[in-house]
């Protein structure tokens, strides 16, 4: 009988670790977005290299275009902490090249969109989203973030085909309806008949200096109060 006791407390025991695992401490965000994220970029082309890059390229619906952000979170009353990431490949958007620069470039992210990766601690997918209309991005009432490029990126050089090349970015960066200018790297990649562009680290964003309020309840004690953006454009020539 003392066997049997012993055995159903050790079930229990390895069971209740394997759920605290996979619903509190488990954390496991999706990777940072870069121009190799996605297709695998050194075996796709989708059409020959323009033998000019000079003119307006325009980004593409589907995909591998995506905008979100990055947001730390403790769950459990600090016992874990994990990353929420949310994305929308709603992007619409522009850039113009003119020799070794892009000397316009404008984009706009659909937050209606955003869908968050599977996170821990039984707040789901749809929940968090749905939490985000009302709290935190507001997105009912400020639906779309958008940034626009003040400033020339010069790359120095051309890129030639798969080839990577990172310069400065500045512009006004649009979140909550607070417009704030930044500055980051950003890689671009010229793939067949396209050009990649993302961040080459993502933006950090200090959620005050947006008039964001961190949401709380539910099973997050604390989310931070800073988090970070990152975009992932594909863009065509014309």
């Amino acid at each position: 009988m003392l066997k049997k006791l012993i055995g159903a407390v050790i079930v229990v025991v390895v069971v209740g670790g394997a759920a605290l695992w996979w619903f509190v401490l488990r954390d496991d965000p999706p990777a940072e977005l870069s121009v190799d994220g996605g297709t695998d970029t050194s075996q796709t082309t989708t059409g020959t290299t323009p033998a000019s890059l000079d003119g307006t390229w325009t980004v593409q619906d589907g995909g591998d275009t995506t905008a979100g952000f990055r947001i730390d979170e403790t769950f459990a009353n600090g016992l874990a902490d994990h990353l929420a990431v949310g994305r929308s490949d709603d992007v619409t958007g522009s850039i113009t090249i003119d020799g070794t620069q892009v000397t316009k470039g404008d984009f706009t992210v659909d937050l209606t969109g955003l869908t968050f990766s599977d996170t821990p601690g039984g707040l789901s997918v749809a929940n968090r989203a749905n939490a985000m209309k009302s709290r935190g991005l507001e997105t009912s009432t400020f639906p779309e973030a958008t940034f626009e490029l003040t400033q020339p990126i010069d790359f120095g050089k051309e890129p030639t085909s798969g080839e990577t090349v990172t310069a400065k970015a500045t512009g006004d960066l649009t979140i909550h309806g607070v417009t704030k200018e930044v500055t980051f790297e950003v890689e671009a990649k010229v793939v067949g008949d396209t050009i990649r562009v993302a961040t080459a680290d993502p933006v950090p964003v200090a959620f005050a200096d947006y008039d964001i309020e961190a949401p709380t309840g539910g099973p997050v004690a604390e989310i931070a109060d800073k988090g970070s953006f990152e975009f992932l454009v594909v863009l065509r020539q014309g």
